[in-house]
């Protein structure tokens, strides 16, 4: 038998024992391990509206049934979802007396590592030149490490003392993001692309046509056939107190922030209460409380783009990086674990996939996925920024 033949011979029977054997395996088995990427890998087919045949065409139905079984366990606990805000639930802002600049600054960033950071500023000496108050660090492009640590261990990419803004690097054993830690919330607004209902933009365009140095994805929009121009949001639109559009009601939550800044998560009856919201989910925690039944729920693993908010008000905006070999993505869970982290009480998902974009200091600072590589992401309606304060 010749060598070609020889190797062809061994190709089919190598398939032959993938249908065989390693398929039924795959399939049925209650290895830990095994159930988990089983179980994930369906949630992220049937989680997309094009490529739920990568799991429909292999897997039976009833199997992928008895996964996607957490999802609709999730979307009960949704419906109860409502924040209350009780007044023990929010720290107010204690006047800050005869403390230096140095403690001023400590006291803004409670999330750093203080070793951490005098190692950086031993380092780095003239960082501190034009005072505490100015200290501007921004690492969000290099490959080499600060060496900056938060509390809980994470990376921090940069620091504007004066904006109030921390911009986190957050990794786990599927994802890389960035974690942006904004103490003024009553900087956060929502802005929507200049031809609203007509033809979208991307975040950086939002954001610097709308004097903002941060900017995150926020709502879903129409994408009839997946190729939409990202000019019309999908479900509930108020911005600055005006409602632009109505809510659709598949599922999802009002999301948004009051006239006090407080991020409010609810039905349709707190829309009243809200100066800038969106309608979208699965909200994460709602009082504290985790609003998820699983770590994936039945979502899988994608870019993410969330959103949260502590006791003292600091937003906390975060979005992940997905479908690479970098990073392929994380749950719905992994997003939740991240912000409650971080002190979030309450938090959500927001839109996300190849929307999932965050924009800081002039430029992208993570990577969106695009069918065309566009570093931008995807047009989009509108997007949760930060302004610049001046």
């Amino acid at each position: 038998m010749s060598k070609k033949r020889r190797v062809g011979v061994y190709v089919l029977v190598a398939m032959l024992a993938v249908t065989t054997i390693a398929y039924p395996v795959l399939l049925y088995t209650d290895n830990p391990f095994i159930s988990k990427w089983r179980a994930l890998y369906i949630e992220t087919a049937m989680g997309t509206m094009s490529h739920q045949w990568l799991a429909t065409a292999f897997i039976p139905k009833d199997i992928i049934d008895e996964v996607m079984k957490t999802r609709d366990e999730t979307n009960e606990l949704q419906k109860q979802a409502a924040s209350t805000w009780n007044q023990n639930d929010v720290i107010a802002e204690q006047p800050q007396i005869n403390l230096s600049e140095e403690e001023e600054f400590y006291a803004k960033f409670p999330e750093l590592d203080r070793a951490s950071f005098e190692t950086y500023l031993s380092a780095n000496p003239t960082l501190t030149d034009k005072g505490w108050g100015k200290i501007a660090i921004d690492k969000c492009d290099s490959s080499s490490k600060t060496g900056i640590k938060t509390k809980s261990g994470d990376n921090v990419l940069a620091i504007s003392a004066n904006q109030g803004i921390m911009i986190v690097e957050v990794k786990g054993g599927t994802y890389e993001g960035r974690l942006a830690i904004v103490k003024d919330a009553s900087r956060v607004d929502l802005k929507t692309c200049a031809n609203l209902y007509k033809r979208g933009q991307y975040v950086k365009d939002i954001a610097e046509s709308n004097d903002a140095i941060l900017a995150i994805n926020a709502s879903g929009f129409i994408d009839s056939g997946g190729v939409g121009n990202g000019g019309t949001p999908y479900g509930f639109l108020k911005v600055r107190g005006e409602i632009l559009q109505e809510a659709y009601g598949h599922d999802y939550k009002i999301i948004g922030f009051d006239k006090n800044n407080l991020m409010q998560i609810g039905d349709m009856s707190i829309a009243d209460e809200l100066w800038n919201a969106i309608e979208f989910g699965p909200a994460l925690i709602v009082d504290g409380k985790s609003m998820l039944k699983s770590a994936s729920s039945g979502w899988g693993l994608q870019p993410r783009t969330a959103m949260g908010q502590t006791k003292d008000k600091t937003v906390l905006m975060l979005v992940i990086d997905g479908r690479s070999t970098r990073s392929a993505g994380a749950t719905i869970g992994d997003c939740k674990d991240i912000l409650e982290r971080y002190g979030a009480i309450q938090a959500t998902n927001l839109d996300g996939g190849s929307s999932s974009v965050m924009y800081y200091n002039g430029r992208e600072i993570t990577k969106p996925t695009t069918a065309s590589d566009n570093p931008h992401g995807r047009m989009l309606p509108n997007a949760f920024t930060v302004t610049w304060k001046h």
